[in-house]
């Protein structure tokens, strides 16, 4: 039970249903999808709570015994070598946290890949390390863990977090292609991809010339419902005796565009002042404490950006949203040219700090980073 003194607002962690919020129909579908055997790719943009939901759906196939989980990030590997390792690592620790005691059995499974295998002086946890030199030692590598985990006879869910990553790799991947090829092979492994760089990883799953080309269910994590997430905010502040209006909930989640990193962020810190009912003169303090924290690294991306780069991202933020850059009004009244503005924009989604939104009928363009724009309407 989480601690009434306890900060309910999380920003990095997941520790539990009580402190989660929604996502009832994307849990409905990752499940339904688990019991069917159908893979999911899982996208959002960053800090949405992609990872948060992923722990979420470990967390309650744990407690219906349905599985075992393994939680890998790959978003900082350069090759498959290192991707590898990290996915081999992170199962060896689920598994032997589970009390399997696969350690004692490590090398029968890599002999021929000779482990080097050491203990977590605190934790007594195992990881291995394996030289892996040419493809065709990933390719035997992958058999060897897919073979391990299907002899623990139940089922396991393994969820490799920023998948898209195998793209930006130097020498070009054969994970993908490694991993279709067990899709079919694997009666008790499910697997689930997800990340959050939407064209990288779109292009792995929907481009008929890929290997998973039509072989996952898709996913999208859209921001939480405001109704929703409000109730949620007032209510963590209400279970730990601090009073707040929905005026004031409204008000943070307009100020953060209701995107959940950023809004848990704004929370926690509002929350870690412990006054018993919440003021409006503590909400804008806490606005211009984020601003200033946040301040150089906006001056440092002001000097890293040309001058027609850093113009548009401030016009978009004061328009909030734009449907194109090409409009004549919109031109006008931030003084471009409309080849200035394309070369500018695609600069800016290149780099993630501007997000185009696609609907079925229009599409939204707007800054990444709410607190970057709230930045950019205030001082540029």
């Amino acid at each position: 039970m989480t601690s009434s003194l306890a900060n309910p607002f999380l920003i990095y962690d997941y520790r539990g249903p009580e402190l989660f919020c929604d996502r009832e129909s994307e849990l409905s579908s990752l499940l339904e999808a688990f019991s069917n055997r159908r893979y999911v790719m899982l996208y959002s943009m960053r800090r949405l709570g992609k990872t948060g939901l992923i722990h979420h759906f470990h967390h309650i196939l744990k407690k219906r015994r349905k599985g075992m989980c393994i939680y890998v990030d790959v978003q900082n590997t350069m090759n498959d070598e290192a991707f590898v390792a990290k996915l081999i690592s992170a199962s060896i620790t689920t598994v032997e946290k589970s009390r399997k005691q696969i350690v004692s059995r490590l090398g029968n499974f890599f002999s021929n890949l000779r482990p080097s295998i050491t203990f977590d002086p605190v934790t007594n946890i195992p990881s291995i390390e394996i030289q892996i030199k040419d493809a065709q030692q990933i390719q035997q590598t992958l058999n060897v863990l897919i073979r391990m985990l299907n002899s623990l006879g139940k089922q396991v869910q393994i969820s490799i977090d920023e998948f898209q990553q195998i793209s930006n790799y130097e020498i070009p991947s054969i994970i993908d292609a490694t991993l279709r090829g067990y899709l079919h092979k694997m009666p008790n492994i499910h697997f689930l991809f997800s990340g959050s760089q939407r064209r990288l990883l779109s292009d792995l799953f929907t481009k008929p010339q890929k290997p998973f080309y039509h072989a996952v269910d898709q996913l999208k994590l859209a921001k939480l419902d405001p109704q929703i997430y409000g109730e949620f905010i007032a209510k963590n502040f209400a279970d730990r005796r601090q009073k707040i209006s929905q005026e004031f909930v409204d008000e943070i989640l307009d100020w953060t565009e209701g995107h959940t990193f950023y809004t848990q962020y704004f929370c926690n810190r509002l929350f870690a002042k412990k006054n018993r009912t919440i003021v409006l003169t503590e909400v804008e303090q806490v606005k211009k404490e984020i601003l200033f924290s946040y301040e150089p690294n906006y001056l440092q991306l002001r000097a890293a950006l040309s001058n027609n780069q850093w113009h548009l991202l401030s016009a978009i933020a004061h328009e909030k949203k734009v449907a194109s850059v090409n409009e004549k009004e919109f031109l006008n009244r931030y003084k471009m040219a409309q080849s200035s503005a394309a070369q500018a924009l695609r600069a800016l989604l290149d780099k993630e700090l501007l997000y185009e939104e696609l609907g079925k009928d229009n599409k939204e363009i707007f800054v990444y980073d709410p607190y970057l724009a709230n930045w950019l309407r205030k001082f540029t």
